[in-house]
Order: C-alpha cells, then structure tokens, then sequence
C-alpha cells in the first residue's frame, strides 16, 4: 500500500487554522472576481472576445500550473510554497487594481492563474501530510469545507462590493488581505522535508506519468472531475434555460446557493463516514445522488424540484469532494504528493471548463434536458468503475 511515511501526525489547532485561512483565500480572490472580470475588461477597453480572453485565461494557466507547481512543491517543501502562492495571488489583485488596458490586465489574470497554482497543491499536501490515515476523510472535509466557504462568500459579496466601493477599492482591499495572510504564513511549521535528488527530463516525466496514471487514484480523479463537470452544466445549460422561463438572476444565485449550504453541511459528516466504512462507498453513494439530482432537475423547472434537485446535488458533492480527495492524500507518498493533489485541484477547474461549453453544444443540439442527461451519465459512469474496480483502491 502507498501511503505517507508518518503513521501519524497531529497538526496543532492554530497551524490548522492558519492553513485553513490560507485555503479559503486561494480559492475566494479569483471566486470574487469570476462575475466581474468580464465587465471590468469591458470597463477597460476590451472587445467582448478579448473580454472572454480575459475571463477563461485563468483556468487555461491555472489547470497546468496547478501539476506543475505541484511537483515543485514537492521538490523544495511545502512552507514555502503556501505563503508565495499567496503571496502571488495579492500581487495579481494588484495588477488589477493599476491595470488601465485590457492587455494589461490579461497579463494580470496569468499571473493569478499561476499564483492559484501554488496555493491549491501546497495547501492541500501541507494538510495532507499532518494527518493519519485513519483521520484522512476528516481532514480533507474541513479542507473542502474551506474551499466551499470561499466559492459561498466569493461569489455572494463581489458583485455587492464593486457595486459599493467601486472595483480599485475591492481588489486593494483583498491584495492586502492576501499579503498579511502570506506573511502569517510564514510562521507554519515546516513537516517535510524533500529529499535531495538528481534532477533529468526522463525522471521527472516517469514521476509525473505514474503519479497520473497510477491505478489507485485514477478513480477518485475521475469522480472529482465528474462532479465539477456536472457543476459546469449547472453553470451554463441549466441557469440559461431557469433565465428563459422567468427566473430572475437572485433566484438562480439561490438555487446555486442552497446546493453549495448543502454541500457544506454534509462535508463532515461525508468524511467521519468515510474513514469508518472506507471512502469508496461514500464516493459511491455521491456519485449515485449526483446523478439522481440530475433526474430532479429535469423533471421539471418548478421551484420546488430545483430546490429539492439542488439540495441532492449538494449532498452528491459533499460526498464526494472529501473522500476523493482523501483517497488521493491516502494512496500518495509524501515524495509526490504535491503533483497528485495538484491534479486533483487542476481536474476542479478542468471539470467546469469542459462542463460548460459541451452542455452548451449538448444543449444547442438537443435541448437542456438533453445536456442534462449528459450530466446524468458522468457520474453513473463513475460509479460503476467504482463498483468493478473500486477494490483496488481499498487493497491498494
């Protein structure tokens, strides 16, 4: 069985909440900034595809930064790389605030792709490695916990800011947030120390290769990457058709909102569970609630299915987010942890990316239920990979 070399360590409270903060930081500035980057580039000059340029040159810098940066993480610890990772995303608010051209703030937005390169992996690996296996599930609920809390206040508060104190004050304001947090930071305690090793080409593409495709966690890659690219249908296919019935933009917000409440209230419960009956199940179980929420929604577009499908679809998340991201901290070592939660995080970002664009194709070509059929089939896929060869997770 792969796993941590440390049979178990506890990190003290104040380190954990200090990671915690650093966490949800990483994950709420660009979270502010999704609804109103768009805008800003049009407030600045730029054309509506330069705008679109401006808005999805995140993700594209973001989802290899996140590997890559991972491996570095690994390479030279973990301390290091949480408060620069930070540290970099308050410069990008920076560069937003003095950014006056629409290329100007292009470059702005690589630079906070890569800076959310560091923050994600290094967080995640630093939790990862002060935590026993046997606890794995309930860590990695609190780290999600954290993340689902900077998605809820990110996109709750950003718009209502800009809208009070103007976009310059906003991105000040969360710049000098970001720096005292990298600077806090630097007081967690270093637990790995990276071996020193002979660097070549053909060594690093071996370790990124079979850390990727390594048999034991391609299945939680995938079930993580199917629940976001279920979130990119919601995000696209079904606010669009909610909008064309009479739905007004704060009852989508809602509906989106009582997915991400539910989400939030199952996280622990998901991970105590999963560290007593093992978190294949759990991630089954999910996956299987995923796909049943899908079927809610499309039955009909009245309220009360779009809350009840909505609080399914949460609890589908809550389930499987944390016992993913467990298995993958269980089936790591602490050599290559940084690259696999770096996947990890990457498929977060790639699973809205792709998400989102075919259920619009899906949708142009057959409909919104028929977009959201495909958001049916992810999951139910997922879980009977599980089920077939979910045994080699638990045997490792």
């Amino acid at each position: 069985m792969d796993g941590t070399s440390k049979t178990s360590t506890t990190l003290k409270r104040r380190h954990l909440i200090v990671v915690l903060i650093a966490s949800f930081l990483v994950n709420f500035d660009s979270a502010v900034v999704i609804p109103l980057m768009a805008n800003y580039s049009v407030s600045l000059g730029a054309t509506s595809v330069l705008a679109g340029l401006i808005v999805g040159v995140y993700s594209m810098v973001h989802i290899p930064s996140n590997i890559f940066m991972g491996r570095l993480v690994d390479k030279f610890g973990r301390r290091a790389m949480v408060p620069l990772g930070i540290f970099l995303d308050g410069i990008a608010m920076i560069l937003y605030f003095i950014a006056n051209t629409p290329l100007f703030l292009l470059f702005s937005r690589i630079v906070h792709g890569i800076g959310g390169g560091f923050g994600g992996p290094s967080t995640m690996s630093y939790i990862s490695d002060n935590m026993s296996n046997e606890r794995s599930g309930r860590g990695m609920a609190l780290y999600g916990i954290s993340i689902a809390f900077s998605m809820l206040f990110g996109f709750s508060i950003g718009g209502v800011f800009a809208e009070q104190i103007g976009y310059g004050p906003l991105f000040l304001a969360i710049a000098a947030i970001l720096i005292f947090t990298s600077v806090l930071s630097t007081t967690l305690p270093e637990g790995y120390l990276p071996k020193v090793e002979s660097t070549s080409i053909r060594r690093e593409l071996r370790i990124f290769s079979e850390t990727i495709v390594k048999k034991v966690t391609v299945l939680p890659y995938l079930a993580v990457l199917s629940i976001f690219f279920n979130l990119g249908i919601i995000t696209v296919s079904y606010a669009i058709i909610l909008k064309s019935v009479g739905y007004g933009s704060g009852q989508v917000g809602m509906l989106l909102g009582v997915m991400v409440l539910a989400s939030l209230l199952i996280h622990y419960p998901a991970g105590i569970a999963s560290d007593r009956v093992g978190k294949p199940k759990i991630t089954v179980l999910g996956l299987v609630a995923t796909a049943i929420s899908f079927i809610v929604l499309s039955f009909s577009l009245e309220l009360p299915f779009g809350i009840l499908g909505m609080v399914i679809l949460g609890l589908g998340h809550g389930a499987v987010f944390p016992t993913s991201a467990a298995t993958v901290r269980d089936r790591s070592n602490e050599e290559n942890r940084g690259i696999a939660t770096g996947v990890f995080y990457a498929l977060n970002v790639a699973g809205v990316a792709l998400g989102a664009p075919i259920s619009g194709i899906m949708d142009s070509l057959f409909g919104w239920q028929g977009a959201m059929l495909l958001g049916l089939c992810m999951p139910l896929v997922c879980a009977f990979l599980y089920v077939v060869y979910g045994r080699r997770i638990t045997d490792g």
